[in-house]
């Protein structure tokens, strides 16, 4: 079992299970506007319900994913400080935020 946990990691970067839907929101934004080169798998992935499964409680089931990962050794401490200082500057980057 890892020495850390994603929960604490979180604290210390300042940020909260909304944060990281916004990360994601981003993330997912820039796949979909790499669909420009093929509108049909966009409509194919929206008309499937598989975009609308993808986003619902998309954070949570990262988190979750996240935590899963550091469990079993997949990814380590520096790999989630990278995903988590990321996800602090899109924060920061919120026009709402300042």
């Amino acid at each position: 079992m890892s020495s850390f946990s994603l929960e604490k990691l979180m604290d210390e970067y300042d940020l909260e299970i909304d944060d990281i839907r916004w990360y994601k929101s981003f993330i997912t934004s820039q796949e979909l506007l790499s669909y420009s080169e093929n509108v049909d798998d966009l409509v194919q992935l929206i008309w499937s319900g598989k975009l609308a499964s993808r986003l619902y409680n998309m954070e949570e089931a990262y988190a979750e994913e996240l935590q899963d990962q550091i469990n079993r050794g997949v990814i380590d401490e520096t790999g989630i400080r990278e995903i988590l200082a990321d996800a602090y500057a899109l924060k920061n980057k919120r026009s709402w935020n300042r």
